[in-house]
């Protein structure tokens, strides 16, 4: 091949295609309404709200006893509509529930070093 021709890599390449039946405990994705291109440039943008910001789902890693991860992966597969991250979030909040040093503010200045450094925190 000489160099003064160049090879077209794109019209080979295809995007990868997310097949969600593959992934246990994720919400699909709901298609977006069709709308016409003109109508969508003019209407506003929405801000998300702070109660929004708060409802936002955050990547948070564990450990689990291999049964645990087993008995919640076989709940994934057996159980019609058994989503783990809701089960999950649902068990944790009623144990935070209960604690009440759980739900007393942060000094502000430890709070401030969380946002700075913690990326789940920032909005």
């Amino acid at each position: 091949m000489s160099a003064s021709q160049k090879r077209d890599f794109t019209a080979k390449t295809a995007r990868p295609v997310l097949d969600t039946s593959s992934l246990y405990g994720m919400d699909e994705v709901p298609p977006l309404p069709a709308t016409d291109g003109a109508a969508a440039a003019t209407e506003p943008v929405v801000a998300q709200g702070a109660e929004a910001a708060e409802q936002e789902w955050v990547q948070f890693s564990t450990y689990l006893r291999r049964s645990t991860y087993l008995r919640l992966k076989q709940a994934e597969y057996w159980e019609p509509g058994f989503v783990a991250r809701r089960q999950i979030e649902q068990a944790v909040s009623e144990l935070l529930d209960g604690l009440e040093n759980a739900n007393r503010s942060l000094p502000e200045e430890l709070y401030q070093k969380l946002l700075l450094k913690n990326k789940k925190l920032k909005r």
